[in-house]
């Protein structure tokens, strides 16, 4: 059964777009890894707050990808603009159409 993982990035003050405009491309990588799909939202009442979802059919699928040599390079260079820690969080999928 399908799993989607959220990861909420707090972006620091005035960076969200820069934030933004650099991590899109590597949250969309994460199809070549084997996600099902892929999202990026931003929360209306705090525009700092993104969420990065991911839909997966195995955890270890999304651990290759986040742990790859690309995407720890990726957050490595996007690091001053989010607070840490990045605590991927899991939810069964239930329904979807």
């Amino acid at each position: 059964m399908a799993e989607i993982c959220y990861i909420d990035w707090h972006t620091t003050p005035w960076r969200g777009e820069k934030w933004l405009e650099e991590w899109e491309p590597f949250a969309a990588r994460a199809l070549a890894f084997g996600a099902k799909s892929w999202s990026l939202s931003r929360a209306i009442d705090n525009p700092q707050l993104f969420r990065q979802g991911s839909v997966w059919e195995n955890r270890e699928d999304f651990e290759r990808y986040w742990y790859s040599d690309e995407i720890s390079a990726a957050r490595e260079r996007v690091m001053e603009w989010y607070d840490k820690p990045l605590l991927p969080g899991w939810h069964r999928l239930i329904r979807s159409e």
